[in-house]
């Protein structure tokens, strides 16, 4: 392996460091730029965060009953949003990855 192919190895396992695994909790949806939109309910009673790929901190929090709606949809323009109970949150342009996670309590 060259010296430039390594150091491209460790720059991606670093980058990939920063995105979901870096906060705690347990992701529960996933939702990239380009996906169709992942949509589903809250496993569990609990508090939740939305994260971007760009942030270590939490966009949202919002506490849900087990059932509650949970996930990500695209308006009609094009932008994302996280959804969460009645919640809605706008997603910036250019998220590339964004995550709701339930908060370890």
């Amino acid at each position: 392996m060259t010296t430039s192919a390594r150091f491209l190895f460790v720059v991606v396992a670093l980058t990939g460091l920063a995105g979901c695994g870096a906060q705690g909790g347990k992701t529960i949806y996933t939702q990239g730029a380009n996906a169709a939109p992942v949509m589903g309910s809250a496993p569990q009673a609990g508090v939740y965060q939305l994260y971007t790929s760009m942030s270590p901190n939490p966009t949202t929090t919002v506490r849900l009953k087990e059932g509650d709606p949970l996930g990500f949809r695209r308006t009609d323009d094009g932008r994302m949003e996280g959804i969460a109970g009645d919640q809605v949150t706008d997603l910036p342009k250019g998220t590339a990855q964004a995550y709701w996670k339930l908060k370890k309590e």
